[in-house]
């Protein structure tokens, strides 16, 4: 029920792509062993060759990381395909150099364009990494160096032993599926070059199991292996909106939760004053694009929505013994009503599972008309909540399928500034539905672009 990895990691993550700089007045490339820091503790290690002739220099990532990545085959059909970069280079970065300094330019995704700004001195590099709006977003440094490649053969066993050791089920890695990825990892990690490598290499392979919520995240070092991240720190303060309220017309409110990770407080906010106006008897729930986060943000939602008691599912762990959907069992699981999602990580790290219910509120709630927009990026947390409001008729469910990404995964530090976040809890709905690698189907199937239109064409004609 946990974002599949705080997605800010993941987007922080996917920035480590840049850097550094030359002693300019040469046209042979020079290396250097080189970290990005992005100021919260997340550092990224990597290497990068730097050219430069005249006054115009080309900073590199090494080349054919997509087929230590990859593979071969995969790699150069990708790059026939446009798929995947040339030469396999990930990051580029170009610009111009005066005297000591660098100033260039990149694109990278997520991110955006970016600029550089950076000097060299004493086969030392630093510099800055900016943002569209001139603010940075990462700092850089890199000492010149002939090393090329970091080793990860240690860090191989640790991910096997902290996934088997915490997986919500013994059974998932009984599959083909999860002996190829255990291959395919040790050879990644054998191969692998830099952070950028391992972080891409690990996702890609991970997303072809026959389970989601297991991804690499590389974080600020806790020095401590194997320590238990604790699953709030989704919940802390967003300096971006997270939630969008706006009027559509005098009798329909929209809202837009762009995600489940740091929206709590935004909703406890704004959901009272759209329950108050009694003008409204529509409201549109956007979860387009809503990978999901922590259960805080999905109780503040319920309090405002739910009419009655509303069952949600069953969160069974390894510690319960198994097979599918075994109602007998599940309903043994104590019934659960956490304050937060560290409270429900803890409890399913030392139960057998829970089951989860959204109890009546005591507020008053919306009494109109809800209606769901969904695509296949609504994920995680969203699905259960999509689900149950489909299943009671509660709302009208209108875009895409959903994106058949739900269990519940927690943060576990693998070794140092390496931590995995993996699923601890299965999830199943009180009716048996698993959704995971399945999703919510739309009562209304339309293209996700035009779900909003399709709500309000609904609407208007609800009005004749």
């Amino acid at each position: 029920m946990h974002s599949n990895t705080k997605m800010k990691f993941i987007v922080l993550n996917f920035a480590l792509v840049f850097l550094f700089n030359s002693s300019f007045a040469q046209n042979n490339p020079r290396h250097f062993k080189s970290e990005i820091d992005f100021g919260n503790g997340t550092v990224i290690s990597t290497f990068f060759d730097v050219s430069v002739a005249q006054n115009q220099f080309t900073i590199t990532s090494p080349k054919n990381a997509d087929v230590r990545m990859v593979g071969g085959a995969k790699a150069k059909l990708g790059r026939l395909l446009g798929k995947l970069p040339k030469k396999g280079i990930i990051i580029a970065i170009k610009g111009t150099q005066k005297a000591d300094s660098l100033f260039g330019d990149t694109k990278i995704p997520m991110f955006g364009k970016l600029k550089f700004k950076g000097i060299v001195k004493n086969e030392i590099v630093s510099g800055k990494l900016l943002n569209s709006d001139g603010k940075p977003v990462g700092t850089v440094h890199g000492v010149q160096s002939t090393e090329d490649k970091i080793s990860y053969n240690e860090l191989y066993p640790k991910m096997l032993k902290t996934i088997q050791d915490n997986i919500y089920s013994k059974d998932a890695l009984q599959t083909k599926g999860w002996a190829t990825f255990e291959k395919k990892l040790e050879k990644l990690c054998k191969n692998a070059h830099d952070d950028i490598e391992l972080f891409f290499g690990f996702n890609m392979l991970a997303q072809k199991l026959p389970f989601t919520h297991l991804t690499l995240v590389i974080t600020e070092d806790t020095k401590d292996d194997n320590e238990v991240v604790s699953a709030d720190k989704e919940e802390t303060a967003s300096t971006k909106q997270s939630v969008v309220f706006e009027e559509k017309n005098t009798t329909t409110a929209y809202l837009q939760i762009k995600n489940f990770s740091s929206s709590t407080d935004e909703l406890a906010e704004v959901l009272p004053k759209i329950v108050k106006n009694t003008a409204y008897k529509n409201l549109i729930i956007d979860l387009r694009d809503n990978g999901g986060g922590g259960i805080s943000a999905a109780f503040a939602l319920a309090k405002y929505i739910v009419t009655e008691d509303l069952e949600v599912g069953y969160f069974p762990t390894n510690k319960l013994k198994y097979s599918g959907y075994q109602p007998e069992s599940f309903n043994t699981l104590a019934e659960l009503q956490p304050k937060n999602t560290e409270d429900f990580g803890n409890e399913l790290k030392a139960t057998s599972g829970v089951k989860l219910i959204f109890k009546k509120p005591t507020n008053p709630v919306f009494s109109g008309k809800i209606y769901v927009l969904t695509n296949g990026n609504t994920g995680s947390t969203c699905e259960p909540i999509v689900y149950a409001m489909k299943t009671n008729k509660k709302a009208t469910i209108i875009g895409e399928k959903t994106a058949g990404a739900m269990l519940a995964a927690s943060p576990f530090v693998v070794s140092g500034k390496y931590i995995l976040m993996l699923p601890i809890a299965d999830f199943y709905t009180y009716e048996g539905v698993r959704l995971d690698k399945v999703g919510v189907q739309p009562d209304v199937e339309v293209k996700s672009e035009n779900a909003l239109d399709k709500a309000l064409e609904i609407i208007n004609e609800d009005k004749r």
